[in-house]
């Protein structure tokens, strides 16, 4: 019975060991403070006072001698603004930094700014004087913009001594003449009468700004294209004009190519899409962004290495039947494509080099004129090219409908061909000169982009035989002799089965 007593004892202790992660009681939650550096190039040297932004706001100050403070803020009501008075390199500075909660809030000459870009100007003596809400509260609200602005407005100068993406509110601050500290020496940022500031930077002149107007900041939109249809993906920067260097952000456009890069400073900003393989119809626009948002008109890419384009007609829709060709410049080689209804041609594949690019008909090359040939390139940094010609000949569209003889039923997926003749009427058989498409779910067919000329249409589908219904064969013309003449034309069939010619009989 006595050694009973040992696991008894073992199991009574072990339950008494406290468990990893807080088993041994209930720990004191950790108390709730603002601290952070006040400086300006140096520690101020001072006192640090921070509010809240209670009905009746409590007030809370201590002496600095490095710049560090730290406030207990139990029971206190956020957002709370804080002030620094006090001397830095023996000059005596104010400055003020806002806190939405506990947490880190720098008090240094951009938190000033900051805080008096979200204030809209006004005077912080005052916002720290009575900041009970609504006044605090509503500044807070758009600190995070503000900050935003700040950063974008001074992107350049702030790149220049390297800390463009510092928080100079929340982020990481030493008073030891590095980062922001190092800027401080060397830049003086002044607030002066409300909604003004005074920046100087060493061998510059003063350069004085509005807080509200010069400190504004826009957005810049547009939409990018791959071969007419939306291209996600992309990236799109925007940079200040006159360096190239100085980056006011990126976007990579949506699914539906759309992209936007807010907060934008006032200026002349230069938008490049970039996307590895891929070059676009102009490098990069530039524009000018003043007092509202922009839109940029859409970057287009299309397929790399082609040449594509389109062939107007005189009537300015597309023309069908053109051939294009490119013949490479230095080595022969020509490669060629036909305009389709809508006068579009792509010839891909293409390796690096220059082409000259040239519209022709074959089989008529006397009958139509064109605007010349185009000398392209395509290089690395422009894997496409496009190449557009304007011709002397009009064009038409020739459509219409194919329905069953009995019942009138819609027929779909009829083959339609379009043979173009010559002028002794002789069906030619080169690729420009048939168009082919079928019927949709509704019976209906449109060949575009036909010239004047005469032609043969001939529909198809296994099993049924097709004849032209009477609204052209009265005026003598029949399906498979008709002509173009300066207007568009409808040709609506009739489809039987084939058997029914044969009195019911299949296989004859």
């Amino acid at each position: 019975m006595r050694h009973s007593l040992v696991p008894i004892l073992l199991i009574t202790a072990l339950l008494l060991v406290p468990g990893c992660g807080g088993g041994g009681g209930a720990s004191n939650p950790p108390t709730p403070t603002v601290s952070g550096v006040a400086a300006a190039g140096a520690a101020i040297v001072g006192t640090v006072s921070l509010k809240d932004s209670a009905a009746t706001p409590r007030e809370l100050s201590k002496a600095t001698s490095d710049g560090s403070f730290s406030f207990d803020v139990t029971g206190l009501t956020g957002p709370f603004i804080l002030r620094a008075t006090g001397t830095a390199h023996g000059v005596p500075y104010t400055l003020y930094s806002l806190a939405e909660a506990q947490g880190t809030a720098n008090i240094n000459p951009l938190s000033s700014l900051v805080l008096a870009r979200a204030s809209a100007g006004a005077d912080l003596a005052t916002v720290y004087g009575a900041p009970a809400a609504p006044s605090l509260p509503a500044i807070s609200a758009a600190m995070a913009q503000a900050l935003l602005d700040v950063q974008s407005t001074l992107k350049p100068l702030l790149q220049k001594y390297g800390v463009a993406a510092a928080d100079p509110i929340q982020g990481a601050y030493k008073a030891d003449g590095t980062g922001l500290d190092r800027m401080f020496d060397l830049v003086q940022i002044e607030l002066g009468s409300p909604g003004s500031v005074t920046i100087t930077d060493t061998g510059a002149s003063p350069v004085t700004s509005n807080v509200v107007t010069d400190f504004a900041t826009y957005a810049v939109s547009g939409t990018v294209t791959f071969d007419g249809a939306p291209f996600a993906g992309v990236t799109v920067s925007v940079a200040d004009a006159a360096t190239g260097t100085v980056i006011y952000g990126s976007s990579r456009s949506a699914a539906d190519g759309s992209y936007v890069v807010n907060s934008v400073a006032r200026g002349s900003v230069t938008v490049t899409p970039t996307l590895p393989g891929y070059s676009f119809d102009r490098t990069n626009t530039t524009l000018t962004v003043a007092t509202a948002d922009c839109q940029v008109p859409v970057f287009q890419s299309f397929q790399p290495y082609t040449v594509s384009g389109t062939v107007a007609s005189a009537n300015g829709s597309g023309l069908a039947g053109v051939t294009v060709s490119a013949q490479r410049n230095g080595p022969s080689s020509i490669v060629s494509a036909v305009t389709n209804g809508s006068g579009r041609y792509s010839l891909s594949g293409l390796p690096y080099g220059s082409y000259t690019v040239t519209p022709s008909r074959v089989y008529d090359p006397g009958a139509v004129g064109f605007d010349g040939a185009q000398v392209v390139t395509i290089s690395a940094a422009g894997n496409f090219a496009r190449a557009n010609f304007t011709a002397s000949l009009a064009s038409f569209t020739v459509s219409g409908n194919v329905a069953r003889l009995t019942g009138g039923e819609a027929m779909a997926n009829v083959a339609i061909s379009l043979l173009t003749k010559n002028g002794s009427g002789t069906l030619l058989t080169d690729s420009e000169a048939i168009f082919n498409t079928v019927t949709d779910a509704a019976g209906n067919y449109s060949l575009g982009g036909i010239p004047n000329g005469y032609y043969a249409l001939i529909p198809s589908l296994a099993g049924y035989g097709f004849a032209l219904l009477d609204v052209i064969a009265t005026s003598g013309m029949s399906a498979d002799n008709f002509s173009v003449n300066g207007a568009n034309l409808i040709l609506n069939f009739s489809g039987r089965p084939a058997s029914d010619a044969n009195g019911g009989v299949t296989g004859l």
